[in-house]
């Protein structure tokens, strides 16, 4: 049996995956092996990072507990492409409204999503300069407990 938070980022990447190529240029899921603006691999810009949850979990009943999935996304865009800040926040909005219009994920968060975004800053690294910002994607869903 797949682990919820499994489910959850499955879905999560599946989202980001329908906003290729239209909004996204690629999307890549972190496997803690590279740090930061170390991605050597990101050949078309934007891109998003997916990392791992964070996890938290209240009671909702006496045999449930609501547990929320914080997954946060690095959303990486070439300063160069940026022309101006309608840029940026339409890039933004565009990312939080996809899981806006899917609430549930296709059903793999079944307590609802809350995305939500940072403010966007522009970072120079010795690959250039950017403009980053992070989603974060509050996924919910329920814990059946079994004792």
């Amino acid at each position: 049996m797949t682990a919820i938070v499994t489910t959850i980022k499955n879905a999560v990447k599946a989202k980001l995956d329908s906003l290729v190529p239209t909004t996204l240029g690629q999307v890549i899921v972190d496997d803690f092996k590279q740090d930061g603006f170390a991605y050597k691999d990101i050949g078309t810009f934007p891109a998003a990072v997916l990392a791992s949850p964070s996890l938290e979990g209240v009671a909702e009943t006496n045999r449930d507990n609501l547990r929320t999935h914080n997954f946060t996304i690095g959303i990486i865009q070439k300063g160069e492409n940026v022309t101006s800040a309608n840029d940026i926040e339409e890039l933004m909005e565009t990312i939080i409204n996809a899981f806006d219009e899917d609430p549930r994920l296709g059903g793999a968060a079944n307590g609802c999503v809350e995305p939500s975004s940072s403010t966007p800053e522009s970072i120079t690294s010795g690959d250039g300069s950017f403009v980053v910002f992070t989603v974060t994607v509050k996924a919910k869903a329920i814990k059946n407990l079994s004792f």
